[in-house]
């Protein structure tokens, strides 16, 4: 037991201070990560799609802090998760350093606290029957603050009394659910998950195939920092749980339905968005594969994790450094390997001058007379709120005319 108690406190240090290095060397500024502005606003004016992620914003006190909490606390509930399976532990020291969960973790979004819900669902449907349901109906309640994680819920097969608990909040989640059930092609992401195929369900069994293959041909294409061949690993982990044999803790046979059903997610996502899949629309389906390549793999074998993670966040700050330099962005060495396509990831969580178009609207919120209008040009991903969101928060009475660029 001490042991154990001791494991899982290092397990905690390590997750946290991966998380606290990460956001640090991201740097300061404005909001960095999708949404994060228009998130941490809605805190003050309410009207947010997500209404569960601005409420945790507000107890954090900002979505950044949020997220490196939840992103802590994730890999402590999985690092339990793994245990309560029977898969020993690797899987939760695996989620302390895997890129897709450190990143999402130092960025102000819903992911991190979102997977938070799902991981923490899971842990409770091991108690037993009663609390199942209770961690099914906890699992799904993330969809409340990002999407995104849906795929995760595959680490409740395990204990199927827990999809008891996804049904009876099914009817609730039904709003959050309108781009995958209702999709307007025209809506964009909000509007439609449907990307790869034009906005709208594929309609016929060719269209399915053609969009099923697209998915894979995503997958290969994805970034090597991604590590997507782990999904591989998991399955040879669950057919051959050689850290649960060693504990003495052999898993169900049923429980093994779990790495299939993740490694159908990791496709079905990457069906959806095709040639607009996001690395991190992979994180809620890497980090269910976790605990079964965990139970492949040795504990050492997480800390070869960092050096990807470490690529990533170096190689994403020095191109932040460059777009936006206001913002206070330590300068560090940067890993060139895997090589990082930066300009992406920084354009999904902020825009070229954020921090000093933060710093405008503390200006303008100063000096401008009652009721005026302040006119800005569009910014692609609705990135003009970095002026316009803070402003509104500083000054209600404030009208804004977005034109194009």
């Amino acid at each position: 037991m001490k042991k154990s108690l001791a494991e899982f406190g290092l397990l905690v240090l390590v997750a946290l201070g991966m998380r606290v290095a990460g956001a640090w060397a991201l740097g300061d500024g404005a909001p960095f990560g999708p949404d994060g502005t228009g998130a941490e606003a809605a805190v003050h004016l309410g009207g947010h799609l997500y209404p569960l992620h601005v409420f945790l914003i507000g107890m954090a006190g900002d979505g950044r802090t949020l997220s490196v909490i939840a992103g802590t606390l994730t890999c402590a509930l999985l690092w339990l998760y793994c245990r309560r399976l029977g898969l020993g532990s690797t899987g939760g020291w695996m989620a302390a350093a895997l890129p897709l969960a450190v990143y999402p973790s130092c960025l102000t979004a819903g992911d991190a606290p979102a997977l938070l819900f799902v991981v923490a669902g899971a842990t409770l449907a091991t108690l037993g029957r009663g609390a199942a349901v209770l961690g099914g109906a906890l699992a799904l309640s993330a969809i409340a603050v990002k999407p995104v994680v849906l795929p995760g819920l595959v680490l409740l097969l395990p204990r199927p009394v827990a999809l008891v608990g996804v049904a009876l909040g099914l009817p609730a989640a039904l709003p959050w659910l309108k781009p995958l059930t209702n999709p307007k092609a025209d809506g964009g992401l909000l509007g439609t998950w449907w990307q790869a195929g034009g906005g709208t369900p594929p309609d016929s069994p060719a269209a399915v195939s053609a969009q099923l293959l697209g998915g894979l041909e995503a997958l290969g294409a994805a970034p090597a920092w991604t590590l997507v061949p782990l999904a591989g690993i998991a399955a040879v982990g669950a057919l051959w749980p050689r850290a649960a044999r060693r504990e003495g803790a052999e898993p169900a046979h049923r429980d093994r339905v779990g790495v299939i059903a993740a490694i159908i997610g990791l496709v079905l996502v990457a069906a959806l968005f095709g040639e607009r899949l996001a690395p991190r629309y992979l994180m809620a389906s890497m980090v269910a594969l976790l605990p079964w390549a965990g139970a492949l793999l040795p504990r050492w074998s997480a800390a070869l994790l960092v050096f990807p993670t470490a690529a990533l966040l170096t190689q994403v700050a020095a191109h932040r450094s460059e777009a936006d330099p206001t913002a206070d962005v330590p300068t560090l060495p940067v890993l060139p390997l895997p090589v990082v396509d930066a300009g992406p990831l920084f354009d999904e969580s902020s825009t070229e001058g954020a921090t000093a178009l933060r710093a405008k609207a503390a200006e303008l919120a100063t000096s401008l007379p009652n009721g005026a209008t302040v006119t800005i040009e569009r910014r692609p991903h609705g990135r003009e709120g970095e002026l316009v969101w803070p402003l509104k928060v500083y000054r209600p009475d404030v009208r804004f005319e977005i034109i194009a660029p």
